[in-house]
């Protein structure tokens, strides 16, 4: 073979190497607090409004951070939804995701919800999972159609300080073809019937996560929100090595 040819051999089989190699499990969306408020879907429309306010705040441990303050008199201050390429991301039925962030609470009150996994349009769940804090223990709700609500799992929190959590879904809209999976500070967790992977309906017409703070009604809370990545699997949402959880 001359060197011409040996030269064309090379290349061309390296061409179609690179090509064959499958997509790895990726990052979907970054919504670190630096790239600013656009990286949400909707903030304002009813999600936080004044005196309420979503900020980018500086923090000694992790940078930029986002602050979701709820006063007293109002009801939530929280995200909807997510934006990817300069547009709302749709997320679909029979598909994975994981979404990781790091959370710190100025007061652990009870509340509706520091995470939603929320329903729109057409849909007969309203939330399938939810992260709310329940006597001092954050909590994860699954809601089953019918309705048939349970705390699937529940660990004790303290007031200010940082906790990672990562939450990953197999979304599917049969009562029993999707599943949830948790890991805290990253532990993985097991469920109240004793699996990893909680087994339930996870897809309801139209989801978007939510972060931040409801309910908590007569109480101001502030959720310190950082991290948040969602992702096709755990190590593209997990806490960065070397980093406090």
């Amino acid at each position: 073979m001359s060197a011409r040819n040996w030269l064309i051999a090379i290349l061309t089989s390296g061409f179609a190497l690179t090509t064959a190699i499958p997509a790895q499990a990726a990052v979907i969306w970054d919504g670190d607090a630096s790239r600013g408020t656009g990286v949400f879907e909707d903030i304002a429309k009813g999600e936080c409004e004044a005196p309420g306010s979503v900020t980018a705040v500086d923090d000694a441990t992790h940078g930029k951070v986002w602050r979701f303050h709820k006063p007293a008199g109002d009801r939530r201050c929280e995200s909807r939804g997510i934006r990817v390429g300069g547009g709302k991301y749709t997320f679909r039925n029979n598909t994975t995701v994981y979404l990781g962030w790091r959370s710190k609470l100025s007061s652990t009150v009870n509340n509706n919800a520091i995470f939603q996994w929320k329903s729109y349009a057409s849909h007969i769940q309203n939330f399938p999972v939810v992260l709310k804090v329940i006597n001092g223990r954050i909590s994860m709700l699954q809601r089953q159609p019918g309705p048939s609500e349970k705390i699937i799992w529940s660990q004790p929190i303290t007031a200010n300080s940082w906790n990672h959590y990562v939450i990953g879904l197999g979304l599917s809209s049969a009562t029993r073809g999707g599943w949830v999976e948790l890991w805290f500070n990253g532990v993985r967790q097991s469920f109240t019937d004793g699996t990893q992977r909680y087994a339930c309906r996870t897809f309801d017409s139209q989801n978007d996560p939510k972060w931040g703070i409801y309910g908590a009604s007569g109480t101001t809370v502030t959720n310190y929100v950082d991290g948040l990545k969602v992702g096709t699997g755990y190590a593209d949402v997990a806490a960065t090595a070397g980093s406090r959880q």
